[in-house]
């Protein structure tokens, strides 16, 4: 589906949410406690959204400078719930990952990476859920194109290749304290072109995977 479907044709607010109507007829939407702007605004200024270039975002100049990709970004939203809907399908399996199809096996694994290296770099991610994930991660990274992403993240694994069968290291935590110094600033190198990559995972992702079915509320 191309991403033009997406495009926001309106949008209203009610108590809790702010509701997008897009192109292709589904209406996506966000809490308005995730945006404390467009919670605390009035009606009026509320009225006053703009659409970005790609009619993929909306902005409030009368709240907050306008931006490339919008206060408010359906592929955000629509991403999001994506992982929502296999993150619930992992749950209905009791968190039996192998038992979820490949494509939402590499959905799960792009959600944890996103979640963990953004919140405490490479290491949490990699303790928190271990290398067969990791390999997940790289499969739907590579599937969807994020080549610059993928390069990142394989780099940071591939400093673990030589530490596989050191006997200082009985368990994932050991990893870091037995890399040498050089291998650490490797590391951190990694992680900042992990940060600093311009690919936006979320168009890349919805261009490969598509949206999740019978789209509701990003919550």
């Amino acid at each position: 589906m191309p991403l033009s479907a997406f495009r926001i044709q309106s949008i209203h607010f009610d108590a809790t949410h702010v509701h997008l109507q897009l192109a292709n007829g589904a209406q996506v939407g966000e809490f308005l406690t995730r945006n404390p702007r467009l919670e605390k605004a009035s009606a009026k200024k509320r009225a006053q959204w703009v659409l970005t270039d790609d009619g993929l975002g909306a902005n409030w100049p009368a709240l907050w400078p306008a931006s490339a990709s919008g206060m408010v970004n359906v592929l955000d939203l629509l991403w999001d719930a994506r992982y929502e809907g296999a993150m619930q399908r992992l749950h209905a399996l009791d968190w039996t990952l192998d038992a979820l199809s490949a494509q939402d096996q590499q959905l799960v694994a792009l959600w944890r990476m996103e979640a963990d290296i953004n919140n405490g770099g490479f290491m949490q991610f990699l303790c928190n859920w271990g290398d067969p994930t990791c390999q997940l991660a790289l499969q739907g990274l590579r599937a969807i194109g994020a080549v610059q992403t993928h390069a990142a993240l394989a780099g940071m694994r591939g400093l673990l290749d030589r530490l596989e069968d050191d006997p200082a290291v009985t368990e994932l935590s050991d990893l870091y304290e037995a890399m040498t110094p050089e291998e650490q600033d490797a590391l951190e190198q990694f992680e900042e072109a992990y940060y600093a990559r311009p690919e936006d995972l979320a168009r890349f992702g919805l261009l490969h995977f598509g949206p999740e079915p019978c789209e509701g509320h990003a919550q």
